[in-house]
């Protein structure tokens, strides 16, 4: 039976679980290919129940950007192949064609082709909407004010029903549409989302806040601002720190360490310059966040940081776990492209093994392309999310600790 979304928020409830999603454009299929597997064994252990859904087992889902477009549905209630099916149709339409040209004149996507996608799942559906089936998290950049913003639909949040005696919008008013479009509005790929936050006693809007990308914060992998939701006092959670009271999976949108020729770099026209910085930027907040989480706790498949510090097996500078947490991602290998025919063939890649074939550099190079909608692109992020999450779900992961205790034998 599913719980309610008081039974998922309250922290009486008994262990609490999140599920932290990235962002990464297109990439989130590959997320969904990991979330396949999840689903897949979690309904294995609900007795197979055809009505499991991820929204029954976790009590916070929570993204950035793209991850914010999945953490929504799922909230809803909808099962991971929905989403892929809305995934696999939004990735053609919406990428399938540049608008602009992303630096100076236009940004390259137009961002109604979105908004058109998303309306099919979260029609006019608001953060306050009863339909939510869990908590949710979602995480932008107010780009004028240089706030990082995350909207929860935790009732007792600050913001949650507006501020007494100002004019301040309600959190639980605000379309869920909207919210994700500010936070999947990635610069250069789309326009900033401009939305109302303020009103005066006729109820005409008197302040807009304009909104970018979550990743331009500190947000991009929310698994730490998740983390402080659940124990900071004033989110309102209130949940219990600790490995038998609080676990965590994350998943990123596979990895690749964004890289440049020094000689290239010095060359480009300052703005491109800016791009790959931001970028740059981006993925070293993303490993800081799964440097920090695995600090704080044991995971039972540690991922590797850097070549510093490895994969922190044994770590834990907390003493105790401060939950258990686990993320979930592949790395995007590369090889190089043969200047000769007679070159000798590379070994295969560490992602190549995974599913079983060798690729083309061209094909392994596109496959971190954030607005590459081609459907083979698609298809392969899937196969590949699918490999790289049968590497971490099995019997054992998520604990069985954390099952819901309707799957327990009596």
């Amino acid at each position: 039976m599913a719980r309610t979304l008081f039974e998922h928020l309250s922290p009486d409830t008994g262990p609490k679980r999140i599920l932290a999603l990235d962002g990464g454009g297109v990439k989130g299929i590959l997320t969904l290919g990991m979330l396949k597997v999840l689903e897949d064994e979690l309904r294995r252990r609900a007795n197979g129940a055809a009505a499991f859904r991820l929204s029954d087992y976790y009590d916070l889902i929570g993204g950035t950007s793209t991850g914010a477009i999945i953490s929504s549905a799922l909230a809803l209630g909808l099962n991971v192949d929905q989403v892929i099916e809305l995934y696999m149709r939004l990735g053609p339409e919406v990428f399938g064609r540049s608008a602009g040209d992303g630096l100076i004149l236009q940004s390259r996507f137009d961002a109604k082709k979105l908004k058109r996608a998303l309306q099919s799942v979260l029609a006019n559906k608001t953060l306050g909407s009863e339909e939510l089936k869990t908590g949710l998290a979602i995480h932008a950049k107010r780009i004028d004010t240089g706030s990082p913003w995350v909207v929860t639909n935790h009732p007792l949040g600050t913001y949650y029903e507006g501020v007494p005696e100002t004019g301040v919008f309600a959190n639980k008013l605000y379309r869920l549409t909207d919210l994700v479009l500010a936070s999947a509005a990635a610069p250069t790929f789309f326009d900033e989302m401009v939305i109302d936050v303020e009103f005066d006693e006729r109820r005409k809007p008197i302040q807009k806040g304009y909104f970018v990308d979550g990743a331009v914060s500190a947000n991009n992998n929310p698994s730490m601002q998740l983390f402080m939701l659940a124990l900071e006092p004033s989110y309102k959670f209130g949940w219990k720190a600790g490995a038998e009271n609080l676990m965590m999976t994350s998943c990123g949108t596979g990895a690749r360490r964004p890289t440049v020729e020094g000689r290239s770099f010095v060359g480009l026209p300052p703005g491109m310059r800016g791009v790959h910085s931001l970028r740059a930027m981006v993925y070293d907040t993303q490993i800081q966040g799964v440097m920090m989480m695995q600090a704080m706790s044991e995971p039972k498949r540690p991922w590797r940081v850097n070549s510093e510090i490895g994969e922190m097996r044994g770590t834990c500078i907390t003493g105790a776990p401060l939950l258990d947490y686990q993320r979930m991602d592949v790395m995007l290998d590369t090889k190089p492209k043969p200047k000769r025919r007679t070159d000798p063939t590379p070994p295969m890649t560490h992602l190549e093994r995974l599913i079983g074939r060798e690729l083309d550099a061209e094909t392994l190079n596109a496959l971190d392309l954030m607005a590459n909608g081609k459907p083979s692109n698609m298809e392969l992020l899937f196969e590949v999310g699918q490999a790289a999450g049968r590497t971490f779900v099995d019997a054992s992961y998520p604990d069985p600790k954390f099952d819901l205790m309707e799957w327990r034998a009596p």
